[in-house]
């Protein structure tokens, strides 16, 4: 048997031959296992997505854009490429779902750099995804005690399964656990987000499924006309199980012929509502410090004051967004210290009509993009972070600059090094 280092697979969709072959030439010399293709049609009749770490994809492709890929492939990671590079260009590229966004002519060492920190990356996201999942089950409320007790009874079942309830609430976490039951005979989950989903990408991941898979359908109230029919005659007649997920009121828009009824009848064989986190108050103080430990595992937990405004909060984005708060006040807390309810940052424990969860770190970290910043059309990121630190350095500290910007203070020094911006003098003696 051999005893040979697993090769990540990579997946290069290009157009241009030149660009292909050398890319390709260059992560086969670093150890890679590299397939390419032309176009998205011509990737998808030859590969299957699922096989891959990720995928290194021109924007602008024949007949679609690189970003119809992220959809089609999630949850592997899609690397955006694009001789169109701009501040505006990137931040709609991420938007959409792209792990990193790169412009060419690309450096070799660049590349790789990105390559080698996305596959990183991704891994420990398969392993937090998990963890996570078991976060968003976690806690002792009968609300959740009575959703945790159906998991083993249905995990053997062929039956449709619809699963209600608030934008991030733990659908997608619930789905998973019943895939994974104990009693389960699934091999494969497929998500396939029904937001956008057209119908060339729907049948692809619906023929790529086996008998042994479970088709995991997030937002169904989405799913068009046309493919809710499509949908129908694979429930009656596929092998695979069908978990569905919905943040709307399904029999409403059944009565207002939105939805088919039909196939609201599959689906809601059985029916089970995750509860809001409004709804099991109880279980945030053990939730949050799960997530404390996960993102910061020498974290000194919450003060009482903060585990308090906590449970006083009503949660409108429910886990995700108590998610996204722990993990940002983690990032601002000095080290050693508790989180205190001012570092929480939920004000007086009302949220306002418009607002959504924080969503900076995925955007672009390592380029310096905020996306609250309306840049003029066409700069470039690099003359935006240029612009950017050369303006506000005098009144600002090195640590403040970074948090604007949404970055590390080191990924700001690395950069300022990369573009020889020199930092102010009083910084560089005493730091701050």
């Amino acid at each position: 048997m051999s005893n040979a280092p697993h090769r990540d697979q990579i997946l290069i969709v290009e157009d241009e031959e030149i660009i292909r072959i050398s890319l390709r030439k260059l992560l086969e010399r670093h150890n890679y296992d590299v397939s390419d293709a032309v176009s998205i049609k011509a990737a998808s009749e030859n590969v299957d997505f699922n096989d891959f770490a990720l995928i290194i994809s021109d924007l602008r492709l024949p007949g679609q854009l690189g970003t119809d890929l992220i959809k089609m492939v999630d949850p592997v990671p899609v690397l955006i490429m694009t001789s169109y590079a701009s501040l505006r260009s990137a931040v709609d590229t991420m938007r959409q779902g792209a792990v990193d966004y790169i412009s060419k002519p690309f450096d070799h060492d660049e590349m790789l750099l990105a390559v080698r920190r996305i596959l990183s990356a991704s891994k420990h996201r398969a392993v937090a995804a998990k963890t996570l999942g078991d976060i968003a089950l976690l806690g002792s409320s009968d609300a959740i005690k009575k959703v945790t007790r159906v998991i083993p009874k249905v995990a053997a079942s062929d039956l449709p399964i619809l699963i209600q309830g608030e934008s991030g609430s733990g659908k997608s976490a619930l789905a998973l656990a019943i895939h994974n039951g104990k009693k389960s005979t699934r091999q494969r989950f497929i998500n396939i987000n029904c937001a956008g989903l057209k119908e060339d990408e729907f049948v692809s991941q619906l023929d790529a499924s086996s008998s042994s898979s479970t088709i995991f359908l997030n937002n169904i109230a989405e799913l068009s006309a046309p493919l809710q029919t499509l949908l129908l005659r694979a429930i009656q007649t596929s092998q695979c199980r069908f978990i569905c997920s919905s943040d709307q009121d399904l029999e409403k828009r059944c009565q207002a012929n939105l939805f088919r009824k039909d196939l609201y009848y599959e689906i809601d064989v059985v029916s089970i509502a995750m509860p809001t986190l409004r709804q099991r108050c109880s279980d945030i103080p053990a939730i949050a410090q799960a997530i404390l430990t996960h993102f910061d595992d020498t974290s000194s937990g919450l003060t009482q004051q903060a585990t308090q405004a906590l449970v006083d909060y009503q949660w409108p984005g429910n886990l995700r967004q108590l998610k996204n708060t722990l993990q940002q006040a983690v990032i601002m807390a000095s080290p050693g210290e508790p989180i205190d309810a001012e570092l929480i940052g939920l004000g007086e424990m009302t949220p306002k009509p418009t607002q959504t969860p924080r969503h900076s770190a995925a955007l672009a970290v390592d380029q310096g993009i905020t996306q609250d910043y309306d840049a003029p059309a066409g700069l470039s990121l690099e003359d935006y972070f240029t612009r950017f630190v050369l303006e506000n350095q005098e009144n600002m500290s090195e640590t403040d600059l970074a948090k604007k910007l949404g970055i590390s203070r080191k990924s700001l020094w690395e950069r300022r090094n990369k573009l020889g911006i020199s930092r102010k003098k009083g910084d560089e003696q005493h730091g701050d």
